[in-house]
């Protein structure tokens, strides 16, 4: 960070000017020369754009358009991004036979190989008659719920999908989530799901034999959002999904990577905490290995962190 004297003003002035500078800066989040910002949101590296110097691995490479961030590699819309190890994501939205719903992202997510995971604050949600949406379903494990209906051969998508957006407002302000006590087995229903996944790709299946088959069915996963992309009156709702993150894609190698990097110190460091983070429960959680700068400095721990005045937090993201 560079600080230029001011011209025509004297010397003990000019020094006052710089001091003040230097303790309005803030610390930055990107690489030097790289941009810090698409649009709204933040893009501290391990993240970065345009040129491979400001980001750490492809992984990580972002693409602005048009004041939108897509992450590159795996496409998906970017909504936020936490230094803590989280991000937000447009969710991936499974269906069949829905007229009307936008068609983009609706591919499977498969993250196998990358930093990132599907972090178990998100809950999946399927909406259907007479359905069973399976989120998981291999040999050794079947993960999914059933919807049934009170007579109507369908679900009115439009209606329904909005009821789902619950406001919740904490003393940081105004959050948004997914309803997880709205569905209860009839038109929707939900379930938590496991940590760590890294794949969603979900199914439907006839309850009722060829009723089943027929009407709208949906499947998606939605967690906790700090912003205003959702609103009620849009019909095309679009929910955010958490995804966790780590710089390498696993907890020894990016602990490894921070302690050959010089930026922490296993034992001891002034400036960064670096910790194996649960999600939403402990106890049926994997860990994932996140870093933040110490109480008392601001920065990137991925970069530098600097002396700071103690900053809040929110202890949920």
């Amino acid at each position: 960070m560079s600080v230029k004297l001011a011209c025509g003003v004297g010397f003990s002035l000019a020094l006052l000017l710089c001091i003040i500078q230097l303790a309005t800066a803030k610390a930055p989040i990107a690489m030097p020369n790289c941009e810090d910002r698409c649009g709204d949101i933040e893009i501290p590296f391990p993240f970065g754009m345009d040129s491979k110097d400001c980001y750490f691995d492809e992984w990580f490479e972002i693409k602005c358009n048009q004041s939108r961030a897509f992450l590159n590699k795996i496409n998906m819309e970017l909504l936020n991004i936490y230094i803590r190890g989280k991000a937000h994501v447009k969710s991936p939205i499974m269906l069949s036979n829905c007229s009307g719903m936008e068609t983009d992202h609706l591919l499977p997510l498969n993250l196998t190989g990358s930093p990132f995971s599907i972090s178990d604050y998100n809950v999946f949600t399927a909406v259907g008659c007479d359905t069973r949406a399976l989120m998981i379903d291999n040999p050794l494990q079947r993960l999914g719920c059933e919807s049934k209906c009170l007579g109507q051969k369908d679900v009115d998508w439009r209606q329904l999908l909005p009821n789902l957006i619950k406001e919740r407002e904490f003393s940081s302000g105004k959050y948004y989530s997914i309803a997880d006590d709205y569905c209860n087995g009839t038109d929707c229903c939900q379930i938590t799901i496991p940590s760590s996944l890294q794949v969603f790709n979900a199914s439907f299946e006839a309850i009722d034999g060829n009723r089943g088959t027929r009407g709208c069915k949906l499947a998606f996963l939605a967690g906790l959002y700090a912003g205003d992309s959702w609103t009620k009156n849009d019909s095309n709702v679009q929910f955010p999904m958490v995804l966790d993150w780590m710089i390498k894609s696993n907890r020894t190698e990016s602990s490894n990577w921070m302690i050959d990097s010089g930026l922490w110190n296993a034992n001891y460091s002034e400036t960064v905490d670096c910790y194996n983070y649960y999600g939403s429960s402990s106890a049926s959680s994997k860990p994932v290995f996140g870093c933040e700068c110490s109480y008392g400095y601001e920065g990137n721990p991925y970069i530098n962190c600097t002396g700071s005045d103690p900053r809040n937090r929110d202890p949920r993201l």
